[in-house]
């Protein structure tokens, strides 16, 4: 009950019968205004922008927190547990006792993109935070990444691991046009050599500048970068993939060592010649930079399907025989080039066969390493993804600990630690505070359990899905990850339509969330672009993780916020509405309780009020029937200061004076 109400209640005890009316209609005519009053102040508060702080500054406050968490070991293990600013905010925010308050876990799709690379992540800091204090290689790193997979490059490592000679020579060999010349593929002109002995006679190329070489496009050193951290992948597998036809290019020995390319990309090696103002021609640039394009777009396809066939335990015959096939052509070529003619048939045969018994014993090796390996990759999917959806619930176990305490504590900032809880001394006061939230904990404990059994199935899949998507790169990786939010957005979607909640909405209501959901997913994804691009200019981890973490938490809220603006749905009419109505209950229901406590005030005034009329009037009754003048007086001088009159005179000594002081009377 608001205080002027209650003020009028108080005076209604103790007024006078006169003035018992008067107090009736000032407290109606009240009601009057505060419910006009309350339709302007809704309006006004639509219209004014007053929640701009709510709406912008607190989400974009928390996106730049959490970006800036992601430089932290802390942080970044927070939000494994997807524990972010922004959604502590809003959780502790929305707490109360009383409200039906969410135990699930709330995590986007860059989010968990960010979670399932958790490892790698740490690695590129843990290496970083090595190398600023040491020189040389950095030491293995020894967490969950991929113990099938040499985690550093050397040139041990190369020669031992990652380069297939007889494919490079294999692939310089079909090259060859003859003794005499051999196509420069990056300069595009024929006037290399394919070994020493058969440098030309009149040329002067003593250091042997313009012996073909064949090149890795892209490095092996930069290959096994982009693979290292993919336990779907081994030693085996890169060295298949980066030593395939569509990733060698031959090309002159000035280029290819000489002038220092060695683990340069093209990209990268045309910028160092610039920079060292020796810059290529204009042709060799744009062969270069076209070859590398077209190399590594291979050797993402290749390595898709090599993923996608040792997650289900089956061999790539494509590339194996793609391989035997380059071989086979290389061994004619060879056999030519010795023998200065064709093979005849059984030479041919004998050929094909040593090719042959090759490739069947390499595919009968490969077949028996690959079930083993798809049950490797399952192990260690399936581990990851319990390990996440353990890191989750965790997390909501920390949130529901601390949602009734944040609460608490603001309610002390709010109220006042006694004065919040109406507690005698700081000591009760806290206790009860602490009874509070012990009470809440338990109350809430089984249900909270039982929501988290169905959230750790849920974390679970959804972990697994996204460790699964993640062993994927390039373009297909982004469409199995918009296929995957896809998914999501559908079943929110009818969760939104058809749930339990869902009667309570209208559809103007539901359309609305629905476009949100929508557009936050679309947001969340899209930083894993920025990420890219960051990374794609030059900004790498861990400053692109924390700079597209801020980027898309910003975007996210001025897209919210935006569309908010915008009001598609005209969702904003129904929300005045709906607060316009919600007060009103408030205040029916406060009036009731007024009205009730009114009647009893006034009902219990104005029987106290005859009861003293009666007894009033039977003095000056009795007054009158015994003719008794001072009798009458005092009845009248009683009655009147019952109906709260100011005669300004009590006795008929002090009437006198003030009919002689006072010329004329008002009655």
């Amino acid at each position: 009950m608001d205080e002027k109400r209650q003020r009028a209640i108080e005076e209604l005890k103790t007024a006078s019968p006169l003035e018992i009316t008067s107090l009736l209609e000032e407290m109606e005519l009240y009601d009057k205004e505060s419910s006009q009053k309350v339709i302007d102040e809704v309006y006004e508060q639509f219209a004014s922008g007053e929640n701009m702080q709510e709406e912008i500054l607190v989400p974009v406050f928390s996106a730049v927190v959490d970006g800036l968490l992601e430089r932290t070991k802390m942080g970044r293990s927070a939000r494994k547990k997807g524990i972010t600013a922004s959604r502590v905010i809003q959780e502790c925010k929305e707490f109360s006792y009383d409200g039906d308050n969410f135990n699930g876990t709330t995590i986007n799709g860059y989010t968990e993109y960010k979670n399932a690379n958790h490892d790698e992540i740490e690695y590129q800091v843990d290496r970083t935070k090595w190398e600023k204090s040491h020189t040389g290689e950095a030491p293995e790193y020894k967490g969950n990444v991929n113990s099938n997979m040499s985690q550093n490059y050397n040139k041990e490592t190369r020669k031992s691991k990652y380069e297939d000679k007889e494919a490079m020579d294999g692939y310089k060999d079909r090259k060859t046009t003859g003794h005499s010349t051999v196509e420069d593929e990056y300069r595009g002109t024929n006037d290399l050599y394919d070994s020493k002995k058969n440098r030309p006679n009149s040329s002067n190329d003593e250091k042997y500048g313009k012996l073909a070489e064949t090149d890795h496009i892209v490095p092996l050193k930069q290959i096994h970068e982009q693979f290292k951290h993919n336990y779907a992948l081994n030693d085996d597998d890169i060295k298949r993939i980066a030593n395939s036809d569509y990733n060698f290019a031959t090309t002159a020995a000035e280029i290819n060592d000489g002038r220092g390319k060695g683990a340069l990309s093209n990209k990268e090696y045309i910028e160092k010649m610039r920079a060292n103002g020796t810059p290529l021609d204009k042709q060799t640039e744009e062969n270069m930079l076209r070859l590398q394009r077209e190399a590594e777009k291979e050797i993402e396809k290749n390595a898709n399907s090599l993923i996608a066939h040792n997650l289900v335990g089956k061999i790539d015959k494509k590339t194996i025989n793609e391989k035997y096939n380059a071989m086979l052509e290389s061994k004619v070529k060879a056999y030519e080039k010795k023998h200065g003619q064709k093979p005849n048939e059984e030479q041919l045969n004998k050929i094909k066969e040593n090719v042959e018994k090759r490739k069947n014993a390499e595919i009968d090796e490969y077949e028996s390493r690959q079930k083993e390996k798809a049950k490797e990759i399952g192990k260690n999917n399936t581990k990851e993804a319990a390990k996440q959806a353990a890191d989750y619930a965790v997390g909501n176990v920390i949130l529901f600990v601390v949602k009734p305490i944040y609460y608490e504590i603001s309610d002390v900032f709010k109220n006042g630690m006694q004065e919040g809880v109406n507690a005698s001394s700081t000591m009760e006061a806290l206790t009860i505070r602490c009874g509070r939230v012990k009470s809440y904990m338990l109350q809430h404990a089984k249900n909270f359990i039982g929501d988290n059994i169905g959230e750790f199935i849920k974390g679970f899949i959804t972990s697994l899905t996204e460790c699964i998507i993640n062993l994927f790169v390039g373009v297909f990786k982004q469409v199995l990850k918009i296929l995957k939010e896809g998914i999501k957005i559908f079943a929110q979607s009818a969760k939104i339509l058809f749930g339990k909640e869902s009667e309570q909405m209208t559809p103007a209501q539901k359309g609305d969330a629905i476009i949100k959901l929508i557009g936050g997913s679309v947001v969340a994804i899209a930083g894993i672009g920025i990420e890219a691009l960051l990374a794609k200019i030059g900004i790498g981890e861990p400053w692109s993780v924390v700079l597209s973490t801020m980027f898309s938490g910003i975007a996210s809220a001025m897209f919210m916020y935006l569309l908010d603006k915008v009001d598609l749905f005209s969702t904003k009419a129904e929300k005045r509405r709906d607060r316009i109505i919600e007060i009103f209950d408030e205040r029916i229901h406060e009036i009731e309780e007024a009205a009730n406590t009114c009647n009893v005030v006034a009902i219990e005034a104005l029987k106290n009020q005859r009861e003293e009329f009666e007894i009033i009037n039977n003095e000056i009754n009795n007054g009158l029937d015994s003719d008794n003048i001072g009798l009458i007086n005092k009845g009248l001088y009683k009655m009147a200061e019952f109906m709260n009159v100011d005669l300004e005179y009590s006795n008929t000594d002090e009437f006198c004076d003030y009919m002689d002081s006072n010329s004329v009377l008002s009655l």
